[in-house]
């Protein structure tokens, strides 16, 4: 870390992304602090870093701690089903005069989309109004939860809703935890600041990666999946989304077309991940 870095970081939640994104952050010589709510089942936090419980909606607590643990920049990685706290937290951030916000994004493009998608992109907004410089990072689609995304998790098949030959970006979560540490870390704050950054490990298609299983696995074409199920929705929002076009973190969706640049090389020397790595495929 230089002298001209941020130091000194607040991450919302100690789950699925918090925890290795701490653990990446110490790593990198930061200070970090894991914020989690009170009734948080999580009791283990990555050595290095400083634990604090405490309500997100509750904005003068929220404030308070921030300024005691002199958090520059917070990172949320609050999950989407949630994403009605994290808006919580914005009062809190500028009491606190954070300098930088890092939101719970990390998928694919959310400009101009619905959803989930569309909840996340609208925050954004939010941020700009609050008057705190922000960083946004899309990475696709995590490589961890493939087997959510085609349902090999439910009944050890692979459901595509359509063809399932458009391509899409993906990213392991380790390295989007280390990409964005590493990037936090060691750039200067105005070149992050009201900037959107776009990795991917690998680019392929649904149906590529179900090809990989081999003969472990039955590949089913269907226009939905089965309501017992868990989260059929989601599974079919996600994956109508790369039917779409949509799939990959260079898209732009007021011109359907693959117009931005990927910022891998922002983490010089890294190996990124293939699917079939993550996987153990």
């Amino acid at each position: 870390m230089s002298e001209n870095t941020f130091k000194s970081f607040a991450v919302l939640g100690a789950g699925t992304l918090g925890s290795p994104l701490a653990q990446s952050l110490v790593e990198n010589g930061a200070s970090v602090v894991v914020f989690t709510h009170p009734s948080s089942k999580h009791r283990k936090f990555p050595p290095g870093t400083t634990h604090v419980a405490v309500d997100f909606t509750d904005s003068p607590a929220l404030t308070e701690q921030l300024r005691s643990h002199n958090c520059e920049v917070v990172i949320s990685a609050i999950n989407h089903d949630y994403l009605d706290v994290q808006a919580r937290t914005l009062e809190a951030a500028k009491n606190a005069s954070v300098k930088l916000y890092v939101p719970s994004e990390y998928g694919p493009p959310s400009e101009g989309q619905d959803g989930i998608l569309g909840r996340k992109s609208e925050f954004i907004d939010q941020v700009r109004a609050a008057g705190i410089p922000y960083l946004r990072l899309y990475a696709g689609f995590l490589m961890d939860f493939i087997p959510f995304y085609l349902g090999i998790d439910w009944n050890k098949e692979v459901t595509l809703i359509g063809e399932g030959k458009n391509p899409a970006s993906w990213t392991s979560l380790i390295d989007v935890a280390g990409y964005l540490a590493y990037v936090l870390t060691h750039l200067p704050p105005q070149e992050l600041n009201d900037r959107t950054l776009r990795i991917e490990g690998q680019r392929c298609s649904y149906l590529q990666i179900a090809e990989n299983y081999g003969d472990s696995v039955k590949i089913v074409h269907a226009p939905q999946f089965p309501e017992e199920i868990d989260n059929p929705r989601l599974r079919e929002y996600l994956q109508t989304k790369v039917e779409a076009g949509a799939g990959t973190v260079t898209y732009n969706v007021k011109t359907n077309k693959d117009e931005y640049k990927v910022d891998n090389d922002l983490w010089p020397g890294h190996h990124w991940l293939t699917v079939c790595e993550t996987l153990g495929l």
